[in-house]
């Protein structure tokens, strides 16, 4: 069926004459001939397939007339989906053809090269509208081809309004929306966020954990806060002053009672001068100090048992902020293991291993080979996990693993023994991995190479040495071996200036700075993305980096060469290696 209409102007833009009548039609899409086409691939994915089944062709190809029969010049995808969904008609605009090829590879690339897709905004707002008509995430998702957690998560966001009117602003990805969302009653942390997601979107999943965290644990210190005060402790709020400096305060396992006892938190609470200090530790745990403010006025006395420090005060110092960056990487390594654990179970879902999949399995079999052992005696628990394996160990888990592999493709069998070699591997991993670094580089590196953001502190656990995870990402030695001894200084540009870090980000000991990757920056011409505003000039101060190996390696590429950064300072060592090491002769150069 078809329909002759008279229109000059849409006969100029098909090329064609303005006696030539147009024609608009029904059409059998197994009919037509598929024209040469400048794209490559069809590339008919789930979603779009799906989008034709439920909706049909919604805009008309365009067919022209030739000797040969009816010739599709524009709507390759959607008559080959047609034809694999089995639709009986399709909408169509009929022309009279010609062998302009030249005319051909000019309307074909304008089809495709001027289209515009929504916003990630543009579809939040589209589902918010569907749910106000009355339609569930669930038919939302099964009539536009989207996730559930998809819709149910851009609902959340057209529900919370900072979240809503910054990702209308800068138009974030509706993941990024979601993390929003979370913090929508934390101001700081919405701007804080938002400027990582515009300049440096690779840090974004592990600062949000770290924002998360961070929220927990004070969530932990304000309830035991409370607890203080509903028992009727005075809580000290600055130990330097009120306790360290203050000669009459004391902790109570440095005092005894008149008598000669030991004195502990219950047999002090009926003291007038008890008091206590809360602190949280880097993996969120409240500890609670209980002092005295006034020992000798309570009738205490010390407890002479203890041994003095004898360690000079450079020692303490140096002891202190040895501490202190101890502290900030392993809080860092938590929250970085969160954000790597659930890539690695999306990464599992895959159905095809990586192209150099087989190299790392097998290097596994001699670098890691305690580490699958000990995993399979624990019957492999966190690769049924990411494998989506319901489980209760043991014998069970191993017939489940046997059946998901029998039922495999020889591709997607590959991809689980990388799984399995992966978890094995990521089981034996801690907090003790940033602090040797190099320990688990071949590790974090394939993670890298396979598409995985690095953290700070994993950067600083791959390590400086030349460790290649994979034969497709090759890698170097350091131009100069590390020394015992930090040297602050950066090395300068080529005019002599020293280069300046585009984010620095404040760390807990202020000598110890690192300098963080560049931001990415618009191309010439291009719009800059604007930033919100933080006032505040600590918005960022909460998002503490750890504190880096700055001889750790650039993000491998494919084939590409890395240097390793000289004259930085070095990761915290134990105590006994420390004099061992010794400056080691400068490399000949990269190779």
């Amino acid at each position: 069926m078809s329909v002759q209409i008279e229109n000059k102007n849409v006969e100029k833009r098909a090329g064609n004459s303005p006696e030539v009548k147009v024609e608009f039609g029904l059409l059998d899409p197994r009919t037509l001939l598929v024209e040469t086409n400048v794209r490559t691939e069809a590339n008919l994915t789930p979603r779009f397939l799906k989008s034709i089944r439920d909706n049909g062709v919604l805009i008309a190809i365009l067919v022209q007339r030739t000797e040969q029969g009816l010739r599709v010049r524009a709507g390759q995808r959607r008559t080959l989906a047609a034809i694999e969904e089995g639709l009986e008609t399709i909408p169509a605009m009929i022309v009279q053809g010609d062998e302009d090829q030249v005319r051909r590879i000019r309307e074909q690339m304008a089809e495709n090269d001027d289209r515009q897709g929504l916003r990630h905004a543009d579809r939040v707002a589209a589902f918010e509208q569907m749910s106000l008509l009355g339609v569930s995430a669930v038919d939302i998702a099964n009539t536009t081809g989207h996730s559930t957690s998809d819709v149910q998560a851009a609902l959340t966001v057209a529900k919370t309004k900072k979240a809503k009117a910054v990702q209308a602003k800068y138009d974030l990805t509706l993941d990024q929306a979601a993390v929003l969302a979370e913090f929508e009653n934390d101001t700081e942390a919405v701007k804080a966020l938002t400027e990582i997601a515009i300049k440096s979107p690779d840090r974004f999943a592990h600062a949000a954990q770290q924002r998360r965290d961070d929220r927990d644990a004070a969530a932990r210190l304000a309830k035991a806060v409370k607890a203080l005060a509903d028992a009727g402790i005075k809580q000290v709020t600055n130990w330097n002053t009120e306790v360290k400096d203050n000669r009459a305060a004391q902790e109570l396992d440095k005092l005894q009672t008149g008598e000669g006892k030991t004195l502990t938190p219950e047999g002090h609470a009926i003291c007038p001068q008890r008091a206590a200090y809360i602190s949280t530790s880097w993996n969120g745990d409240i500890h609670t100090r209980h002092v005295c403010l006034d020992y000798k006025a309570a009738g205490h006395k010390l407890n002479r048992t203890n041994v003095n420090d004898t360690r000079t005060e450079q020692e303490k110092q140096a002891a202190s902020a040895e501490r202190a960056e101890v502290i900030t990487n392993n809080k860092a390594w938590k929250s970085a293991e969160t954000v790597r654990r659930e890539w690695l179970a999306q990464f599992a879902k895959r159905k095809s291993a990586p192209k150099d999949a087989a190299n790392f399995i097998a290097g596994s079999f001699t670098a890691d080979t305690h580490s699958i052992e000990k995993a399979g005696s624990g019957a492999h628990a966190l690769a049924c996990e990411w494998l989506g394996l319901k489980t209760t160990g043991g014998w069970g888990s191993r017939q489940a693993l046997n059946d998901l592999i029998a039922k495999a493709t020889p591709a997607r069998a590959l991809h689980i023994a990388l799984v399995l070699a992966l978890a094995a591997i990521e089981e034996r991993t801690g907090l003790h991995t940033w602090r040797r670094p190099g320990t688990e580089s071949r590790y974090l590196r394939a993670l890298e190479v396979w598409g995985y953001n690095l953290s700070d502190v994993e950067q600083i656990a791959r390590g400086p040495q030349e460790t290649p995870a994979c034969p497709a990402a090759k890698q170097t030695t350091p131009k100069t071996a590390p020394t015992t001894n930090p040297a602050p200084a950066a090395p300068a540009t080529k005019s002599g200036a020293q280069p300046k870090a585009d984010n620095p980000a404040p760390v807990t000991n202020p000598a110890k700075v690192a300098s963080p990757g560049k931001a990415a920056t618009p191309n010439k011409g291009q719009a800059k993305p604007q930033v919100p505003t933080t006032t505040d000039n600590n918005a960022v101060k909460a998002l503490e980096k750890p504190v880096l190996n700055p001889t750790r390696a650039t993000t491998p590429d494919a084939g590409a060469a890395t240097e390793e950064g000289a004259g930085k300072r070095q990761p915290v060592v134990p105590k006994d290696q420390k004099q061992a090491r010794s400056a080691q002769p400068a490399a000949a150069g990269s190779r």
